[in-house]
């Protein structure tokens, strides 16, 4: 598996294959956000797992999901977009601290009884939206349950991570599997009962391998590309929701000398001075672009 890149495949058993290997996303969302050891996990894994998802390459399609857990984590929020760039952040991350990174654990905190919403986008649709009640904790189990019950495409999806002695992660992979119309249900079987199986942080050569896994199915390479971690925040986009808020709303921000407003993905901090802000509502109600 190469490090931060995603690839498609597609097998003569008509069996979809999607990797990622999301290390340097991972491990930048862990700086940024200073999360702790079962955080760090969790977070890798949902990202990983929104770049798999947003497998529909050829119309670049992005996905974004909240998954609601219900425990004190908070919601996880996650994008993949433009076919190779992800990002994401967790409410409150320092519930994981102190914590192991077992799936129990990570069970507890993504929560077996939480709910998944998954957006996605297309250059040939219009966005939609999915919403399953998750009744598997782990973020694997969770988006394998979505995948089959939602989209009601037999799936399977596997996430692997690595950490030093540190905690800092060092490599983040999954990759999901999906049967064709007409794909041969018998050898999906044999490939994917067992997900254990398939080891994504194995040497090359190794019979658990992901090269071992392409070269028993017969897989063959569609489309590559890298994937690294990147935020879509911007100046034009905080305008843009800013004069979308009511008068009242508004008013009550120009009686500040300046404003600050910190992406929750990226951590980068915008200054917005009261005269910056006036400009911009007095342009928007004269329809100036």
């Amino acid at each position: 598996m190469q490090t931060n890149r995603i690839q498609h495949y597609l097998s003569r058993d008509g069996i979809r294959l999607t990797v990622a290997d999301t290390s340097g996303a991972a491990a930048e969302a862990e700086a940024i956000h200073h999360l702790p050891r079962l955080s760090a996990s969790i977070l890798s894994k949902a990202m990983t797992g929104a770049a798999i998802l947003a497998n529909d390459f050829k119309n670049h399609e992005g996905v974004s999901f909240k998954w609601v857990t219900g425990s004190p984590l908070g919601n996880i929020h996650v994008d993949a977009y433009d076919g190779h760039f992800v990002r994401g952040y967790l409410d409150h991350p320092e519930a994981g601290a102190g914590l192991d990174c077992t799936p129990e654990n990570e069970a507890a905190l993504s929560s077996e009884h939480g709910q998944l919403f998954v957006t996605r986008y297309s250059l040939l649709k219009m966005p939609y939206t999915s919403t399953v009640n998750l009744s598997r904790g782990e973020i694997s189990a969770g988006l394998t349950e979505y995948l089959n019950t939602s989209e009601q495409t037999l799936s399977a999806v596997s996430l692997a991570l690595r950490m030093d002695a540190s905690g800092q992660v060092t490599r983040s992979a999954g990759f999901l599997a999906q049967l064709m119309p007409q794909g041969d249900i018998g050898k999906f079987a044999d490939y994917f009962r067992d997900m254990s199986r398939w080891d994504l942080t194995a040497e090359a050569g190794a019979p658990d391998s992901l090269e071992s896994l392409l070269a028993q199915g017969g897989f063959d390479l569609l489309e590559e590309a890298p994937l690294t971690f990147r935020c879509t925040c911007s100046e034009e986009r905080i305008r843009s929701t800013l004069t979308t808020l009511p008068p009242a709303e508004q008013e009550d921000l120009l009686k500040e000398p300046s404003i600050e407003i910190v992406c929750h993905y990226c951590g980068k901090t915008y200054t917005i001075r009261r005269e910056v802000l006036k400009k911009w509502f007095e342009e928007e109600k004269k329809g100036v672009q």
